[in-house]
């Protein structure tokens, strides 16, 4: 009996595991139905899905804004390296996104920040994934 316990507790954790690298390569971020980033890690207390589920609301929400955004600029404050949209936070890079991608926070925040440069003009609410 103690076996069948330990068992299934092994599986439910290997499950666990397994659910976690998968949402890891699920967070995707859409900009008008082009792939705009991918984040890789939890950051800023929230949990990889909360974090993708946020960023993707502010991406609808640029597109909601009527297409007004004049720029997209990378800012450092406080020890974070933020994209800006605008005056307003698109997203805090963070170091886990740094490390998943092999790069320094200011060169992938600068990476994305051109990304959303080259596929806002393009991106519209209606456009399928």
């Amino acid at each position: 009996m103690k076996k069948l316990i330990l068992i299934a507790i092994a599986a439910t954790l290997l499950s666990s595991l397994v659910s976690s690298a998968a949402l890891c390569a699920n967070g995707e971020v859409y900009l008008g139905g082009y792939l705009l980033l991918r984040i890789r890690c939890g950051a800023g207390g929230f949990t990889l899905e909360q974090r993708t589920d946020k960023l993707q609301a502010r991406a609808n929400d640029l597109l909601a804004w009527g297409r007004n955004v004049q720029k997209f600029t990378v800012q450092k404050s406080k020890g974070n390296v933020g994209i800006y949209a605008d005056n307003t936070l698109f997203l805090t890079v963070a170091p886990g996104d740094a490390k998943a991608n092999n790069t320094t926070v200011e060169k992938l925040a600068k990476n994305w920040a051109g990304r959303l440069t080259q596929l806002y003009p393009e991106a519209r609410p209606d456009k399928q994934l």
